[in-house]
């Protein structure tokens, strides 16, 4: 089987320009609410390598993972969060 993948521009790290962008791309594939279910459980896991500035991009942007989670909780997911640092411990890194 093969993988669908989305490609979507933003400009920039501003929230409504990213949730727009990370919808379009939800869109591609009939929205959120295609991709999972009312009460589908959902780990985000954010890529926190190490502490580092959203601007040194070394873990996912935190406006991302915001609208990704913003758009799986309106489809009626429930999410939690998780990750494991290569670098310190996760408190350190968020």
């Amino acid at each position: 089987m093969l993988s669908r993948v989305a490609l979507v521009s933003c400009r920039s790290y501003e929230r409504g320009q990213v949730e727009q962008a990370i919808r379009r791309g939800m869109d591609y594939f009939g929205g959120a609410g295609a991709l999972v279910k009312t009460g589908d459980k959902i780990l985000l896991k954010p890529n926190m390598l190490a502490a580092s500035s959203p601007e040194k991009a070394v873990t996912t942007h935190p406006e991302i993972l915001r609208a990704v989670a913003v758009l799986l909780q309106e489809a009626g997911a429930v999410l939690s969060y998780g990750d494991s640092p290569g670098i310190g411990s996760p408190r350190r890194a968020s």
